[in-house]
């Protein structure tokens, strides 16, 4: 099947409208060399004299200083030959003679300038929120903020989460009886092994309170639900701790355990805090409920809510015990103890 031709209106809309709008001039090239042959179309809109025949066409054009005689087509964008104006030059070469094509641009340039520095604010402004952000709620709350994970405002947002509070056991004691910088490199050792089970799991550290960590779960982008996410990171803490402390034990330093609380449920997250000093954390009853299961929890245990251990996907061995719990009375709760 033959194509159509195109229609004439057609035609001359292009030749008139697209060609047209961008001033097209042309240059001849003796072929193989600089040297002008013939010239033609708008040629006073690109340079201030009219190119002569048999010159050195950089001579009237700088840009093409260095790029002629021609070796293969190129096109130069953007180029401003005059004050204010600017040019995409098209080369062209054939068997013949080679050719130089010039084409107005002023236009699209001028709107792509100020694409671009519309889009400079706009990253200037973003990382001058990005700075503030993070000096008030730290750099992963502000990605995640960045994202639209999470919205930050003075109302807060309603979402499901699941919490996690540990706390190193003794430490008290510990501090009382050891030099200063001993008891900062030995919080730093635990927290290390803390902190980082918990950023393995998904969790976002909401504070670190002395020897304790609040975290939260169900924010940060995870395959597995928030709960898992929890219980794995409980889990871990423990067995990192375990393993810490074999090894303390064995350079006769002294060791000490960790109790961790979870609870699952509704809370609503947000920033607290005054103009100058700001802090993003997560409030709801559930959040009490894991800092209360906290506060119980012996060394080496995870103490679970009932809507955190029946959210697991595979309920682990426990045994559930009630307690009286400060500001909540009495709830059954439920033990876990990783060996």
């Amino acid at each position: 099947m033959s194509q159509a031709a195109i229609p004439e209106y057609i035609h001359q809309w292009l030749l008139n409208y697209r060609l047209g709008n961008l001033s097209p001039a042309w240059i001849q090239l003796k072929k193989g060399t600089a040297w002008v042959q013939l010239i033609g179309g708008q040629w006073a809109d690109y340079f201030n004299n009219e190119p002569i025949l048999n010159t050195d066409i950089s001579i009237y054009c700088d840009v093409l200083q260095g790029m002629v005689p021609i070796q293969e087509s190129f096109e130069l964008p953007h180029m401003q030959l005059m004050d204010n104006q600017y040019t995409n030059i098209i080369a062209l070469t054939d068997e013949t003679c080679d050719w130089l094509l010039f084409l107005d641009a002023t236009q699209s340039t001028l709107e792509l300038q100020q694409y671009q520095q519309v889009a400079n604010e706009l990253n200037l402004l973003k990382d001058q929120l990005d700075r503030t952000l993070s000096r008030h709620v730290g750099q992963e709350v502000t990605q995640l903020t960045m994202d639209g994970k999470i919205k930050l405002n003075s109302n807060g947002e309603r979402k499901e989460i699941s919490t996690l509070f540990v706390d190193i056991r003794g430490f008290t004691h510990y501090n009382e009886k050891v030099d200063a910088q001993e008891v900062m490199n030995t919080l730093n050792t635990y927290m290390h092994e803390m902190l980082q089970s918990i950023l393995d799991n998904h969790g976002i550290i909401d504070k670190i309170m002395g020897d304790g960590v609040m975290a939260i779960f169900g924010i940060a982008n995870s395959q597995n639900n928030h709960v898992e996410d929890a219980f794995q990171a409980g889990l871990s803490i423990q067995q990192r701790i375990q393993t810490l402390n074999t090894q303390r034990a064995k350079n006769q330093e002294e060791v000490l355990g960790v109790g961790v609380g979870i609870a699952t449920g509704e809370a609503v997250l947000g920033i607290l805090g005054s103009h100058e000093r700001r802090a993003f954390t997560a409030i709801g009853k559930h959040v009490n409920l894991a800092a209360r299961l906290e506060s119980n929890a012996r060394a080496g245990e995870i103490l679970l809510d009932e809507v955190a251990l029946s959210s697991l996907i595979s309920t682990p061995k426990h045994h559930t015990i009630n307690l009286d719990l400060k500001g909540i009375g009495k709830t059954n709760v439920h033990s876990i103890i990783v060996d």
